[in-house]
């Protein structure tokens, strides 16, 4: 029953972090009218290699949380 409920939390939470880049995303899109700005190098460095860390992130926080529920690890 328990490795139910963490798979159900990890799903919702799995959910929310979707929500979550959906309305960043829709943020993003909205700001783009508003013209070009002056980013730092941490910005444009960040800003290069987001979508490796979301690509790298949810699947390594799925396996383990997987891992975590089957007591893998």
């Amino acid at each position: 029953m328990l490795p139910a409920i963490v798979l159900i939390a990890e799903g919702l939470v799995v959910l929310w972090f979707l929500l979550f880049l959906t309305m960043i995303t829709s943020i993003y899109l909205d700001g783009r009218d508003y013209g070009p700005s002056k980013a730092s190098t941490v910005e444009r460095s960040f800003l290069k290699h987001v979508r490796i860390f979301v690509s790298l992130g949810i699947p390594a926080g799925c396996l383990v949380a997987l891992a975590d529920a089957f007591q893998f690890i």
